[in-house]
């Protein structure tokens, strides 16, 4: 289950916690998994303070399209393979939920 699954919207402080609280394992990479730390980079690099201190489904999905964005503008392959497993962890059904 999702994190909007059930809510419209939650605090940046909610966020955060359920980035600590989940495995960290990356979908479909062979058991890649991110840590504490690399976690904690991951909401201070995607979710800037453009978002605001609610983020709502239409910003999670605004922020991954935007990963996206930079992925196909990305030079190298390490590059390329860096964003896009943290697309694949951010749209893992376990965070985003099954509509992201």
């Amino acid at each position: 289950m999702g994190i909007f699954d059930k809510r419209k919207s939650i605090s940046r402080r909610e966020l955060k916690s359920s980035f600590e609280k989940h495995h960290g394992r990356i979908p479909e990479t062979g058991g890649k998994k991110y840590y504490h730390g690399q976690r904690s980079s991951i909401i201070k690099e995607v979710f800037g303070s453009k978002y605001g201190s609610q983020i709502d489904k239409h910003d999670y999905k605004r922020a991954v399209r935007d990963l996206e964005t930079a992925r196909r503008g990305a030079k190298t392959r390490g590059e390329k393979s860096r964003i896009d497993e943290k697309i694949r962890y951010l749209r893992s059904e376990e965070l985003g939920g099954k509509n992201i």
